[in-house]
């Protein structure tokens, strides 16, 4: 158990670091999928070894081992984890289960804020504001809204405007706003899962871009599109809305006007495969964890 629960700590560092280097090597569809797996998993890991850390240290402290009376060659025997260490993990699985609790309560905090723009009137899905500030972004929700101001209305020639509206779109029917709380959650468990939290937000927006660029059939108009609505303004929208001018923006208008981007079959198998071992580790520390409490409870 000692060494798989390090090397299931260890794993969120590196699906971390490979995540996004491999994300690059595919079609944002698909990247962005590998992303939300990748982080889901290693939010996972970081729960679960700390949590096994934390039940192996703490099992071996006094109070624990005279309450439930545990057979002591048996105790003596198992792999043994410091109760310093014990401590500590519970520590850092207090805090990240606290930062997660704040994350989750400030998200529906935001959201409740942004209930009265359900009720505004709509043409369709579509929300305009009046506002100078040039803004657009996909609010989710039932029901979902694309919401617009008049500024970046007047930015847009009516081409360029339908290649905004469908980005939207595309974040609305696919469901983006729980790939990108997924991010947020995993990033408030473990921060060191910060990079995989953007990188899955860039990848998002890639997408709605290219299937923007599909339904105009034109990426040269959608790469138009964004670049103006950059140069027009600066809005990013409410934090739980997915906004057009949010994530690297340079980066999606050089990537539009490149050809269409397409799946390279080896960075997704190595993803696949960095998945597998840490779900592989995730079943062993399981089963290791469930042989010491049998251990603490004979």
């Amino acid at each position: 158990m000692y060494l798989t629960v390090y090397l299931l700590l260890l794993a969120p560092a590196v699906l971390a670091a490979a995540g996004p280097r491999l994300a690059r090597q595919l079609a944002p569809a698909a990247a962005a999928r590998m992303l939300a797996a990748t982080t889901a998993v290693a939010a996972v890991a970081t729960v679960w070894g700390l949590l096994v850390l934390a039940a192996g240290g703490l099992g071996r402290i006094g109070e624990v081992v005279a309450y439930t009376r545990p057979d002591p060659a048996a105790l003596a025997a198992a792999d043994p984890v410091p109760r310093t260490l014990g401590v500590l993990a519970a520590a850092l699985l207090t805090c990240g289960l606290v930062r997660l609790t704040r994350s989750v309560w400030r998200r529906r905090r935001e959201v409740r804020a942004l209930a009265a723009l359900r009720i505004l009137p709509a043409a369709g899905d579509l929300i305009v504001l009046a506002d100078e500030h040039a803004d657009a972004y996909a609010l989710p929700g039932r029901p979902g809204r694309i919401v617009i101001t008049s500024g970046m209305l007047r930015a847009l020639p009516a081409d360029e405007r339908a290649v905004l509206l469908a980005h939207e779109h595309a974040h609305l029917a696919h469901r983006h706003h729980h790939y990108n709380a997924l991010g947020e959650m995993a990033c408030a468990l473990n921060p060191l899962l910060r990079r995989l939290r953007d990188e899955l937000g860039f990848a998002l927006e890639r997408w709605a871009d290219e299937d923007a660029a599909h339904v105009v059939a034109s990426r040269p108009l959608a790469a138009r599109s964004l670049a103006r609505a950059a140069l027009a303004g600066t809005g990013r929208g409410p934090a739980t809305a997915l906004a057009y001018l949010r994530h690297e923006v340079t980066a999606r208008v050089r990537a539009l006007r490149g050809t269409r981007p397409e799946n390279r079959h080896s960075a997704a198998m190595l993803a696949a495969s960095l998945v597998t071992m840490t779900a592989l580790a995730l079943a062993d520390a399981a089963s290791a964890l469930g042989r010491f409490l049998e251990i603490l409870h004979p």
